[in-house]
């Protein structure tokens, strides 16, 4: 996995070679203060570079949908730990 590291809209960006897909963001786990992360590949980052206008939207969308996904999770782990009370 590269160390350089970059930001697009406010979620950090890491470059790696082993990814398969164009964008792969890191899966919502247990750590309440885990943040979204996008990891690709670094061709995919200099394509995003030449027109981040046009992938703005959709890495936009996939930021809030993490987020969103995120919420569902913790509050799932939450009424999960209740339940076992």
């Amino acid at each position: 996995m590269s160390n350089q590291l970059l930001e697009w809209c406010g979620v950090p960006v890491t470059m790696d070679d082993a990814i398969t897909e164009l964008f792969e963001m890191s899966a919502p786990d247990q750590d309440p203060d885990q943040k979204p992360e996008f990891r690709v590949t670094p061709s995919t980052a200099d394509l995003v570079k030449q027109d981040f206008e046009l992938y703005q939207p959709s890495l936009e969308r996939m930021a809030d949908e993490w987020q969103e996904e995120k919420k569902r999770f913790m509050q799932e782990k939450k009424t999960t730990n209740q339940d076992q009370a």
